[in-house]
């Protein structure tokens, strides 16, 4: 279709491309990527284009293509943007993510998701629901993500966006893996995906392999997450990315996987071709992914200088995977009995765990910071919040610093009444009847995500 309107009417047929680029990256075809180059180039620029279309198409096509310039379009686009242009909102929050410029893409999203629930229908709000919740589990609000998946997974139910219904579980799974729940992480994956042929949207099929592997990583069961992570890329004799975008982000965890599976020659073939098909311009987060499986695979003497890449603080913005960084370089310190320099990094990494309630590998990063020499405590709630869920506590403090519903819900994507409903549980496992009571009730706690 917008082939068609291309010389006729361009402002139709860039809209319809614009709509046209999110199944493609979903698919992962290279042959809808190309033919989205091809159309693009057809329409010719319009005066009063907001550049959302164009950049969505172009992460598309090629996220790795001429990066710095879509970063630098991506943010006159946004200094450029209507408030009421929910369109553009959304465009530029997937182009945002794509391009790994994570912080971005969940302050478009949440503005966005603002702005659907005054307006929008159901399906819509599922899919916005999915993406935000995506680009909150990597920015490290965990909390707030599995609320947004919750919220995507019943929409999506409701409407019958079952692409939208897969996503959101596969994410709700990856979550309990993440958080030491290997049983609820497989079966939530293993039922997402039960009777679907997933190879016409590669996005999800990857996905669905990685938080397999995440659950078996969770579990210490290494052959198997092996297993798992290297179905995201193909068994050619040059594997390729079944998904040229999200498979990358597997290398990592496949990298550490190999290397206790006994795999890594195997591992290090998938690396030195992924790194291939990326090029040199990818983001820090794909740099960090990079080096990280670099150091676990490559020349031990050249292991320092990739690790130091891997925990560079700018990758603190991913959270979860700046933390793994971190446990790796301090078990590579350790091993060389250089304990001392271990400690601070892997301390770095036990308090990001501890903040994301990524259990398995507070548990692991634990028992490396013992073998350090350090006395580790472990962390424990006091026992009157010790009944509260994580999103309860996070509720519970908001409100205590004085927040309404209505401020709780526009930070956790959730709607005043939501709020209210978790308040009204909240004060009788607390012991108290309001929220002037909730400050001392909580004490001293450190304040959540």
């Amino acid at each position: 279709m917008a082939e068609a309107m291309a010389t006729q009417a361009p402002a139709l047929a860039l809209d319809a491309l614009g709509t046209a680029a999110t199944p493609a990256y979903n698919s992962g075809d290279p042959f809808y990527r190309a033919e989205l180059q091809r159309i693009d180039a057809l329409i010719a620029p319009q005066p009063d284009e907001d550049g959302s279309d164009r950049l969505w198409v172009a992460a598309v096509s090629d996220p790795f293509a001429a990066r710095e310039q879509a970063l630098e379009r991506l943010a006159r686009s946004v200094d450029a943007l209507r408030d009421g242009s929910l369109s553009a909102l959304v465009l530029l929050g997937a182009a945002a993510m794509v391009l790994d410029a994570t912080d971005q893409a969940v302050r478009l999203y949440g503005r966005a998701m603002d702005h659907l629930r005054r307006t929008a229908t159901a399906g819509t709000n599922a899919t916005l629901a999915q993406a935000l919740a995506l680009a909150l589990f990597d920015s490290g609000a965990w909390t707030a993500a599995q609320s947004a998946a919750e919220d995507a997974f019943w929409m999506a139910t409701e409407a019958g966006a079952d692409n939208v219904t897969v996503g959101a579980r596969l994410l709700q799974a990856t979550l309990r893996a993440a958080q030491g729940d290997h049983a609820a992480a497989h079966a939530r994956a293993s039922g997402a995906v039960r009777g679907l042929g997933l190879r016409k949207s590669r996005s999800l099929y990857v996905r669905y392999r990685r938080a397999r592997g995440t659950a078996f990583l969770a579990e210490g069961d290494h052959q198997s997450a092996y297993e798992q992570l290297r179905q995201a890329f193909t068994r050619d004799f040059h594997p390729e990315p079944v998904h040229y975008h999200v498979s990358l982000y597997c290398l990592s965890d496949l990298a550490a996987a190999a290397v206790r599976a006994g795999q890594a020659a195997d591992a290090r073939v998938v690396l030195h071709a992924a790194e291939r098909a990326m090029g040199a311009s990818r983001s820090a987060r794909l740099d960090a992914v990079v080096h990280r499986a670099s150091a676990l695979l490559g020349d031990p003497e050249e292991a320092e200088a990739h690790f130091r890449v891997a925990t560079d603080p700018v990758t603190a913005r991913w959270p979860f995977e700046h933390a793994l960084a971190h446990l790796n370089f301090g078990e590579w310190l350790r091993r060389r009995r250089r304990s001392v320099e271990a400690r601070p990094v892997l301390g770095t990494a036990l308090e990001i765990f501890e903040r994301l309630d990524a259990r398995p590998w507070v548990e692991r990063t634990a028992a490396e910071l013992r073998a350090a020499g350090v006395a580790v405590v472990p962390a424990a709630a006091p026992e009157a919040v010790s009944g509260l869920t994580p999103q309860e506590l996070q509720i519970a403090r908001l409100a205590a610093e004085g927040l309404t519903n209505r401020d709780i819900g526009a930070r956790l994507y959730l709607s005043p009444r939501t709020i209210g409903f978790h308040l009204h549980k909240i004060f009788p496992k607390l012991g108290v009847t309001g929220r002037a009571q909730l400050r001392n009730a909580l004490g001293d706690l450190p304040r959540p995500d």
